[in-house]
């Protein structure tokens, strides 16, 4: 009888995990989930209760922001009937990037074009009340411009740091080139002058154009940028990988490089991009993007040690790339799980159309063979649909955002770890069990022994708190709903999903 119970058990893990990377069919009509926005969905975030807040512009001059409940209808306490317009004036805007704050408000970046100035551009930053209002305490009327010069600014890329204040990463065309700008604003909106001298800053990489398109925050205060950036090769005429790195105030970190600054080169004269960008336990920086190789492009990673040189322990020279189809396939994000592994998601060219393209990848760099097939999913929907980005349920399923059939919000699902995002069981180092309560837990989270360091985690991967030795975790300011903590002792280490009522 135990061998039956043994047998049955092993099928049916091996049943379930199978379903890694498959459409989840149980989602909107067949996985699929197309809403009439009269917008271009790009971002996709996860709240703590699960609903999805997609980000979206007109193209004329508003970023629109909708939120869906998690039985897939319009939530009609957000905003009005479910959605919120932020208009601008002018010529245009375009959403870039988004994150919500730990107290639920929602941040957007990206640009907006003044009507009375040609080619002029300026970083746009909105901010949201969790409720979808128009966040006032914020610059007066939730908005914010930020100009660096008189020409193009545009920003790419926001997150927000433990204390609130908020990084945003862009281009600005400083009279010759393009370089990579960098801006620090203060809770209640305004430039945060401690972030060099004016809460702005500039940066040129390899003498000729850069532009931001990914931003992080260490455990430590320091900040990586990524950028696609030219001249580092021996023509002007292709990207590589850009990486700055900066101090809390904004000045380049020389411990990285020697300069603050370094530049991968994946496919010499061939264009490559970074998307994304996040700092690992160890300190270490994995950079997210697309690798143009064999004449055709491929999704891509790279990783660096915390001084700036490739990481050979990852797929053994520090970069890993693979296609998805047959023709050009682009990274739109990247995510990292709470083991390590890494997800990827992007569009992969199929004839006129572009399918959705996911890939997992281990910890290490390879592909990770028990997702879809052989670590890759290629899923068609047609109708002109593109994918802009991906967040992860608490569940651990996979949603997708992007446009279907011009200003259409398309959404999809996908199975992902059949034991979910969260339900992370004890890191195999730990032998004598590390444990913290009450779990669910109100106010304070406390722990039966020391702790020389722990991050705790939202539940679509962001940073929000970190510590040094102490044996308690304040956590009253945190919204209702799941987190992740990873606690390290002297010698023993854990990682916890954590239960906030």
């Amino acid at each position: 009888m135990k061998q039956i119970f043994t047998l049955c058990s092993v099928l049916f893990a091996s049943l379930a995990f199978s379903q890694e990377g498959t459409l989840d069919a149980s989602y909107g009509n067949s996985g699929f989930f197309i809403y009439n926005s009269g917008s271009y969905g790009t971002e996709i975030e996860i709240d703590a209760n699960q609903r999805m807040v997609v980000g979206s512009y007109e193209f004329s001059n508003a970023f629109k922001f909708h939120r869906f409940s998690t039985s897939n209808q319009l939530d009609t306490t957000f905003g009005t009937g479910g959605y919120t317009t932020v208009y601008f004036g002018g010529l245009q805007a375009v959403l870039y990037d988004m994150k919500i704050q730990p107290d639920g408000k929602i941040v957007a970046v990206g640009y907006w074009e003044d009507t009375n100035s040609v080619n002029r551009k300026d970083f746009m930053v909105v901010r949201l009340n969790a409720n979808g209002t128009i966040d006032t305490s914020f610059n007066g009327t939730g908005k914010l411009t930020i100009a660096f010069g008189t020409n193009e600014d545009i920003a790419k890329a926001v997150a927000i740091q433990p204390d609130g204040k908020i990084l945003v990463a862009g281009q600005s065309f400083t009279g010759s080139n393009r370089d990579v700008a960098v801006a620090r604003i203060n809770v209640d909106g305004t430039l945060d002058t401690t972030f060099s001298g004016d809460g702005k800053l500039t940066t040129d990489i390899a003498g000729n154009n850069d532009s931001a398109t990914c931003i992080a925050i260490n455990t430590d205060g320091k900040i990586a940028v990524g950028s696609y950036s030219y001249g580092a090769a021996s023509s002007n005429n292709f990207s590589d990988y850009g990486i700055v790195k900066y101090n809390t105030d904004g000045s380049l970190d020389t411990s990285f490089s020697g300069d603050g600054k370094q530049i991968v080169i994946i496919a010499p004269s061939n264009n490559d991009e970074p998307v994304e960008i996040a700092f690992l336990d160890s300190g270490k920086i994995l950079i997210g993007g697309t690798a143009f190789l064999s004449g055709r492009d491929d999704f891509a990673l790279v990783r660096l040690n915390a001084n700036g040189s490739l990481d050979t322990s990852f797929n053994g020279d520090g970069i890993f790339t693979a296609p998805i189809g047959s023709s050009d396939d682009t990274t739109r994000a990247m995510k990292i799980l709470a083991d390590g592994r890494i997800m990827l998601a992007g569009t992969v060219t199929a004839g006129s159309y572009t399918d959705i393209g996911l890939m997992r990848v281990t910890s290490n760099g390879y592909l990770d063979t028990t997702f879809g097939t052989g670590g890759k999913t290629q899923q068609g929907y047609g109708n002109l649909s593109v994918i802009n980005d991906m967040d992860i349920l608490s569940d651990g399923k996979i949603m997708v955002c992007g446009s279907a059939g011009g200003t259409n919000i398309f959404l999809s699902r996908f199975n992902g770890l059949v034991s979910g995002y969260l339900d992370v069981k004890d890191t195999p180092s730990e032998k004598n069990r590390l444990s913290v309560y009450p779990n669910p837990v109100k106010d304070i989270l406390y722990s039966n022994e020391n702790l020389e360091h722990f991050e705790l985690y939202s539940s679509s991967g962001q940073l929000l708190k970190s510590g040094e030795n102490q044996k308690n975790i304040d956590v009253r300011d945190l919204i209702k709903g799941n987190y992740v903590l990873r606690i390290r002792t002297k010698d023993k280490t854990a990682t916890k999903k954590i239960i906030k009522n």
